[in-house]
């Protein structure tokens, strides 16, 4: 059309659209949805949408002269865009392609853009509370060139039609925005993270390793505490408590495999130890009292 036409003319979107200070980009996130979180690997992978606005003076045009149009959509490729990376992303992948990526521009020189990507970050998981933890995982972007004097970054909370969504095992419950800047060879630059809080629905652990370890250590208690009145009885029910912890000692491997190799034990690990004693402490009386019935009676 006419206005892209005039716009475009002499427009080098390699150029920084420098003003009278940095270019200012105003980000947040819009969308976000948790794809998985790998607990062995320290992994969370995501499906985002962030949207940037800045000012590109030399986008602009008077509306009256087009017919009143004070807006049009252009390929990204012909403009210029920001260069912010998720530098905690073991892979990251955009959702558009180059031909289907685009660029709202204004009037007034203001440029919008909404940027989808899939990305897998590194989170650094805290499991002292599992399987009832709140963890934090953040998708870092930053400049990998253009400093605070050149592009500076004004980040906003997600508005309130924002959607974020967790998955079968996580609720995410909450994303804040924050801002940064970091320090490089002498020189500042932007970084902005997207913060998912998000909490563990408990339920599978509940149902599947803590409801199964209290029954079979009380089941395995009560028989190995209940009256006997000969060695045959006694000899089965040591039997019992070693039946039992050997049980309980599987689903503790299901909870370690299940976590990342750390120094911590986690509050569920805690509990199936605790049993596990409980267990062993059964088995040592009951084969005390075995021994001591050989050789007295």
């Amino acid at each position: 059309s006419l206005i892209l036409r005039d716009l475009f003319a002499n427009y080098d979107a390699r150029v920084l659209p420098f003003s009278n200070g940095p270019v200012v980009i105003n980000m947040t996130v819009v969308l976000g949805i948790l794809i998985e979180l790998r607990e062995n690997e320290q992994l969370a992978a995501f499906v985002i949408s962030h949207t940037q606005r800045w000012y590109d003076k030399r986008l602009t045009w008077n509306p009256s002269f087009y017919r009143g149009q004070n807006q049009v959509i252009v390929p990204q490729s012909l403009v210029w865009l920001p260069k912010m990376f998720v530098y905690n992303s073991l892979e990251t992948k955009e959702m558009l392609t180059a031909n289907r990526a685009d660029v709202r521009v204004y009037s007034d020189g203001l440029v919008k853009a909404n940027l989808p990507q899939h990305v897998s970050c590194i989170c650094r998981l805290s499991i002292e509370n599992f399987p009832f933890d709140v963890q934090f995982c953040a998708v870092a972007l930053a400049s990998p060139l253009l400093t605070v004097q050149e592009m500076m970054a004004a980040s906003s909370q997600p508005p309130a039609d924002s959607y974020f969504a967790g998955n079968a095992e996580w609720l995410l419950f909450n994303v804040t925005v924050r801002q940064m800047e970091f320090r490089e060879e002498d020189e500042y630059r932007i970084e902005v993270h997207y913060i998912f809080h998000m909490q563990r629905r408990p339920v599978y652990y509940l149902t599947v390793i803590v409801a199964p370890t209290f029954l079979i250590s009380a089941l395995s208690i009560l028989g190995i505490f209940s009256p006997a009145s000969n060695d045959g009885p006694r000899s089965e029910k040591v039997s019992l408590g070693l039946g039992s912890l050997l049980a309980m000692t599987v689903l503790l491997g299901i909870v370690a495999g299940a976590m990342p190799k750390s120094n911590v034990i986690p509050l569920l690990g805690y509990y199936i130890l605790i049993v596990i004693c409980l267990c062993a402490v059964a088995v040592a009386i009951s084969m005390a009292f075995l021994a001591i019935t050989r050789e007295y009676i």
